[in-house]
């Protein structure tokens, strides 16, 4: 009778091992590759920065994802605020890059400006923000 448990018991084992297995390896299966971002920022505080200076601020990634990843667009919130971006190069996957924002401190006062960027990620939209205040001499 004991080696009738045993045997039982070890048969019992085996499915369900084998179970877990094809659990784990199927749940790959079927799950669509993306690019995705792994930025070492995402805010920058630029403190306090002179009226009618313009200053830059550059906000790093690392493509974390599985496939290329392309960046379609860089929009700032508004005209005071120019992104640059890389544009005609994919970055593959564990490569590093950058995005620069532009701000052109025209008018005085407290500010907070983002920039969209659009990409081939599972998030298509990723939002950067910079925030400072403007001040005169």
């Amino acid at each position: 009778m004991k080696k009738v448990i045993l045997s039982f018991s070890v048969l019992v084992s085996i499915v369900f091992i084998y179970a877990q297995v094809m659990a784990t390896s199927n749940a790959d299966i079927g799950k669509p590759q993306a690019a995705a971002f792994s930025w070492s920022n995402t805010k920058i505080d630029f403190g306090k920065i002179q009226q009618g200076v313009p200053k830059t601020a550059t906000f790093e990634f690392t493509n974390s994802g599985d496939v290329p990843l392309v960046i379609t667009n860089a929009k700032g919130s508004c005209g005071c605020t120019v992104a640059d971006f890389p544009k005609d190069t994919p970055i593959m996957p564990g490569q590093s890059a950058k995005i620069t924002a532009t701000y052109n401190a025209a008018n005085p006062g407290q500010f907070t400006k983002t920039v969209t960027v659009t990409a081939n990620t599972a998030e298509k939209t990723h939002v950067l923000t910079i925030t400072g205040e403007v001040v005169t001499q």
